[in-house]
Order: structure tokens, then sequence, then C-alpha cells
């Protein structure tokens, strides 16, 4: 049920804002306003922690903010919550690279591209 903790439910309405979050979250890291976008891709995971793209994009903004280890952490939970994306797993070699592991990018790197060859 909404509101239960561990629930995988989410309410439509926060569904619904959470998409809102994202979009403007996309806008700001258009713009280059990376901790702005951050902070609204936080807000979308807030309301909706189930959606992938919500880490995803998350992850972007921490590499474009040279913090890799957040945005490993954030790429990790979004192939966890959709197993065989390969974006999820293009943000996880960007992180791990960052973080000076680059046989563990490069693992990273031809997982995306089995994905999506």
């Amino acid at each position: 049920a909404a509101g239960v903790p561990g629930s995988v439910n989410v309410a439509a309405g926060a569904a619904e804002q959470a998409g809102r979050y994202k979009d403007e979250g996309n806008l700001a890291q258009q713009a280059g306003k990376y901790s702005e976008a951050a902070a609204l891709y936080s807000k979308a995971i807030a309301c909706d922690p189930r959606d992938a793209i919500y880490f995803s994009n998350r992850a972007a903004a921490y590499l474009s903010l040279r913090r890799f280890g957040e945005a490993l952490a954030d790429a990790d939970q979004a192939a966890k919550l959709k197993p065989g994306w390969a974006k999820a797993h293009v943000r996880r070699g960007g992180a791990l690279l960052g973080l000076g592991r680059p046989e563990e990018a490069r693992l990273a790197f031809e997982s995306a591209c089995r994905f999506e060859p």
C-alpha cells in the first residue's frame, strides 16, 4: 500500500511529481547547473525510488561535478533497478574511470556493449 515503508507502490501523484522534478533536473543539467540538477533528481528519487532513470540522471549530474563515488552508487542502483540497461553501465564506467579504476571501468563499458551492441 502507498505510504507503507518498504512498499513498491507509489501513489500516482508522487510519480507525477517525480516526473516533474526529473524534467526540471534535465533543464538544469542542460544549462550546466549540475548541483541544482542533482538536487532535483534527489527529489524525484524521494517521490519514486523505483525508477532507474532518476538514479542514472543523478549519476550523470554527479559525474559532471566530479563526485565519482556518488555517481557510482547511483549507477549501481540504476543497474539494480533495471538490469540489462546499457546506460546504467555506461554511467558506472564513467564513475569508475573517475575513481581511477580503469579495469573495472572497461568491464562496465563491455557490459553496456553487450546490452546494446
